[in-house]
C-alpha cells in the first residue's frame, strides 16, 4: 500500500489544488488576465490527468495488488480505493492501445476547453445584458424589487430601475411585473443567451456531443450515457429513459390540469377572450393564482427570512443536530468583501474552515454550488480539517437592509450547507473518498435533508424573525406556506424529468444526421411544457421557466445540462 495506493492519492495533489484554486476565482471574481490564465492551464491539467488513467504501468501495479495477500489486510477505506481505482482504470481506457490513448488525450483535453468555453460565454452574456425603466413601466414589482434595482440604478450613475439577468433580478420580472411586453423582452434575452456572435455556445453543443460520442465508442460502450450510468443506479441508458417515461406518463394528468386551470385563471381575471399563456406569462399568473388559491405572497414572507438571522438559524440547527459549532472569523483575506469566513469545531476541535459568497455579481456565474479546496483525511486518531466554500447568487442587501430573501433561498442556503457538512463531517483515510467524493446517486442525499428543515416549525423558530421588530413568522403565515408547499409540484416535475429525457436523447440518440441539434432537441421536449409547440424550445434550446427554481436545481437550464462530465 505504502508504494503503490498512498503515493496515487496524493499524485497530483499540489498542481490539482493551485487549478482548483485558479478555476474558483474565475468562477467568481473573473478578470481578463485570470482567464486568460485559466484557459492557458487546461489544456496540460487535463493532459496529465489523463495520462495518469491511462497509465498501463500504474493500472498493472494495481492489479497486481490486488491479487497479492496484501489486499486482504487493507483497511475498509483502502479496500474500497483499490476496487473503485481498478474500476475506473479500465472504464478510462488503461488497457488500449497506444493509437488510441493519443486519441482520448486529445478528446479531453478538447472536451475541458470546451466545456470551460461554454460557461464563460453564458456568464459573459449573462453580465452584458440591461435593463432600465422608467417609474410607469414598473407596475406590478414588489417594493423590496423597486427598492434593489433603483439603488443598481443609481450605482451606474443612471435614473430609474436597472434589471439584469440575473437570477433575483430576471425572476422578479417573470413573476410580478405587470407589462406582458417587457416580461417578453426580458425572457427572450434570458433564454437566448450565448447565441451572440463572438459568443455562441451553438456550435460548442455540436462539438462537445460528437467528442463524447466518440469517447464512448473508443471505450467500447454503445453511448456516452452508458458510459456515464455504468457507475449510477440505473446501470444502462434504456434502464433511465423507461424510468423517466413512466414518470412522465405519471405526470403528465396532473400536468395537463394544472395547465388547464391555470388558464382558466387567467380568463376569470381578463374574460373569456384572454389569449393563451406565452412563455413569459406563466411565472407571472402562477403566482397571483398561488396567491388566490392560498393566501400567499411570498414576498410578505421575505421579512422573516433576513439572511444572518437564517445562518445563525442554520448553525444552531447544526449545532443540536451534529454536534458541531460554527464561528465567524474575522480578518482573512478573501476574493470578495462580501465574503465571510467561517470555522466549525466539534468536541472542541476544528475540522473545518468555510467561505461563503451569497450574492451575484457580474463576474460571477450564475446558480449556486459548494466546493472543496482542501479534503482532509484521517491520520491515526486525528483527521486534519477540511476547507470549503460555498456560494450563490442570493437577494442582496439594499441600502440599510439585510439580504431579505424568499423562501426557497432558504432553502438554497440549507441545501449548500448540507454539501459543506458533508465534507466537514468527512472522517476517512483516503483524500480521494473524503467529502462529496461519494457515488452520484447518493451525493444529493445530505443536502436534501437539510432543505426539509427550512418547513418544521421548531426549526424555523431558531430564525424566521422579523428584522425590524423580532416578531416570529405568525402561524396563519406558515400554515399557508405549508398549503402552497406543492402548488405547482407537476410542471416542476415535469421541468425535472424534461432536463433527463433531454439529457439522455443527446447522447443515446442524437447524430448530425438527425439534423440540427436546436431542432432536434425542440423535438424531444415538446410533450414536456406547456407553451404552444412553437414556443416550447426557443431557439438557443432553453426551456421555459418554472415559477421558482426547484430544490435540486439552482443553476438556471443550459441545454448542455447532461448525465455525465467530459
Amino acid at each position: 500500500m505504502e508504494n503503490t495506493l498512498r503515493p496515487l492519492d496524493r499524485l497530483g495533489e499540489r498542481l490539482f489544488f493551485a487549478f482548483n484554486l485558479v478555476a474558483h476565482l474565475e468562477s467568481v471574481a473573473s478578470t481578463p488576465e485570470l482567464r486568460a490564465a485559466y484557459k492557458a492551464v487546461i489544456p496540460p491539467v487535463t493532459a496529465f490527468s489523463t495520462r495518469v488513467q491511462l497509465s498501463g504501468e500504474l493500472y498493472g501495479a494495481l492489479r497486481e495488488l490486488a491479487e497479492s495477500p496484501a489486499a486482504k489486510e487493507l483497511s475498509p477505506d483502502w479496500a474500497r480505493f483499490l476496487k473503485l481505482q481498478l474500476d475506473e482504470f479500465r472504464r478510462q481506457g488503461a488497457d488500449l492501445p497506444p493509437e488510441r490513448k493519443a486519441r482520448l488525450e486529445a478528446i479531453n483535453t478538447r472536451l475541458s476547453e470546451l466545456t470551460a468555453q461554454f460557461e464563460q460565454n453564458l456568464t459573459d452574456s449573462t453580465a452584458a445584458w440591461e435593463l432600465y425603466l422608467e417609474e410607469d413601466q414598473v407596475a406590478g414589482l414588489p417594493q423590496s424589487v423597486r427598492e434593489a434595482a433603483r439603488e443598481a440604478a443609481q450605482a451606474r450613475g443612471r435614473s430609474g430601475y436597472r434589471f439584469t439577468l440575473q437570477q433575483p433580478s430576471f425572476l422578479a420580472l417573470q413573476t410580478y411585473l405587470d407589462n406582458p411586453e417587457i416580461r417578453k423582452q426580458a425572457y427572450m434575452a434570458y433564454y437566448t443567451r450565448a447565441t451572440e456572435a463572438g459568443r455562441d455556445n451553438r456550435p460548442l453543443i455540436e462539438e462537445i456531443l460528437a467528442l463524447r460520442r466518440e469517447k464512448a465508442e473508443i471505450l467500447g460502450y454503445a453511448n456516452f450515457a452508458d458510459y456515464v450510468l455504468e457507475k449510477r443506479m440505473a446501470g444502462r441508458a434504456e434502464v433511465a429513459l423507461r424510468f423517466e417515461e413512466g414518470l412522465r406518463a405519471a405526470y403528465e394528468p396532473h400536468f395537463q390540469r394544472e395547465l388547464r386551470e391555470l388558464q382558466a385563471f387567467r380568463e376569470r381575471l381578463e374574460g373569456p377572450q384572454a389569449p393563451p399563456l406565452n412563455p413569459w406569462d406563466i411565472a407571472y399568473y402562477a403566482e397571483k393564482q398561488r396567491k388566490a388559491l392560498y393566501d400567499l405572497d411570498e414576498e410578505a414572507l421575505r421579512p422573516y427570512f433576513p439572511l444572518p438571522q437564517v445562518l445563525e438559524g442554520l448553525f444552531e440547527i447544526a449545532r443540536r443536530v451534529f454536534g458541531v459549532e460554527v464561528r465567524e472569523v474575522k480578518g482573512v483575506d478573501t476574493w470578495h468583501p462580501e465574503v465571510r469566513t467561517y470555522e466549525m469545531y466539534r468536541d472542541g476541535r476544528r475540522i473545518c474552515r468555510f467561505f461563503t459568497d451569497w450574492h451575484p455579481r457580474e463576474n460571477k456565474r450564475g446558480g449556486a454550488w459548494m466546493n472543496t479546496l482542501i479534503a482532509g483525511v484521517r491520520r491515526g486518531e486525528t483527521t486534519e480539517p477540511h476547507l470549503g466554500l460555498i456560494c450563490g447568487n442570493l437577494t442582496p442587501p439594499v441600502g440599510n437592509k439585510p439580504a431579505l430573501l424568499t423562501h426557497r433561498e432558504v432553502e438554497t442556503v440549507f441545501h449548500e450547507f448540507g454539501h459543506l457538512l458533508h465534507l466537514a463531517l468527512s472522517n476517512v483515510e483516503v483524500r480521494r473518498l473524503a467529502g462529496t467524493q461519494v457515488a452520484r446517486d447518493f451525493v444529493e442525499l445530505p443536502s436534501q435533508i437539510m432543505e426539509n428543515w427550512c418547513w418544521e416549525r421548531e426549526a424555523l423558530d431558531l430564525f424566521a424573525r422579523h428584522y425590524e421588530t423580532g416578531e416570529p413568522l405568525p402561524e396563519a403565515l406558515y400554515e399557508r406556506m405549508q398549503r402552497a408547499r406543492n402548488y405547482w409540484a407537476a410542471h416542476l416535475g415535469m421541468r425535472q424529468l424534461a432536463f433527463g429525457t433531454l439529457d439522455l436523447a443527446l447522447h443515446v440518440h442524437y447524430t448530425p444526421a438527425e439534423g440540427d441539434v436546436v431542432a432536434y432537441a425542440r423535438q424531444v421536449m415538446q410533450p414536456f411544457f406547456s407553451c404552444p409547440p412553437a414556443r416550447r424550445l426557443c431557439l438557443c434550446g432553453r426551456l421555459c421557466p418554472p415559477v421558482r427554481p426547484p430544490g435540486g436545481l439552482r443553476r438556471g437550464l443550459l441545454l448542455l445540462q447532461v448525465v455525465g462530465g467530459a
